[in-house]
């Protein structure tokens, strides 16, 4: 189990979301998106079945309003970052939840901002867990006991997740 462990920690320390920056500037079409995305996100779907993003996962998005619709078929920088945070926060969080923490009506440059933002909260989360699985052999932490430890922690974080965003408007988490 300590060689899975090292394993998944050093894919956590090399994976990062993009920059704002980094990215296409160039409008996109739906399979360019999903192209695009299925690679920066292939940290969340190692070993999975069922694909992180697909055409119809996008359009249910938009439907859904979890995310701007396109513009002729296009999709911008801004569609790009809503789906990195989207499917980032999709591992763990229900769509109502998101809603509430990704509000809709922003322009290029909130968007900018918000991305940039949550980026920065995401290194600063894998480093924080990247430290916790370091310092569990040193603590005395035995391994077999680690998946429960990180299952009550994802626990705690979605139950202060939804209590935090009560209040919030938009529609309730779902439970």
């Amino acid at each position: 189990m300590e060689d899975l462990l090292r394993s998944w920690e050093e894919q956590l320390r090399v994976y990062d979301l993009p920059e704002w920056d980094s990215l296409p500037e160039l409008e996109l079409y739906m399979d360019q998106v999903v192209l695009l995305l299925s690679r920066y996100l292939t940290f969340f779907s190692q070993g999975e079945e069922e694909k992180i993003i697909t055409p119809s996962i996008v359009n249910n998005y938009v439907r859904m309003k979890v995310m701007p619709a396109p513009t002729k078929k296009r999709y911008s920088r801004i569609h790009i970052a809503y789906l990195l945070m989207i499917c980032t926060l999709k591992q763990s969080l229900s769509i109502a939840v998101i809603r509430k923490l990704l509000p809709l009506e922003l322009d290029e440059e909130q968007v900018r901002v918000q991305y940039t933002r949550f980026v920065t909260i995401y290194r600063a989360a894998a480093a924080h867990f990247s430290q916790i699985l370091q310092d569990a052999p040193a603590n005395g932490q035995s391994l077999d006991v680690l998946p429960a430890g990180m299952a009550i922690l994802s626990c705690l974080s979605k139950s202060l997740t939804d209590y935090l965003l009560r209040d919030l408007p938009g529609e309730k988490a779902d439970k």
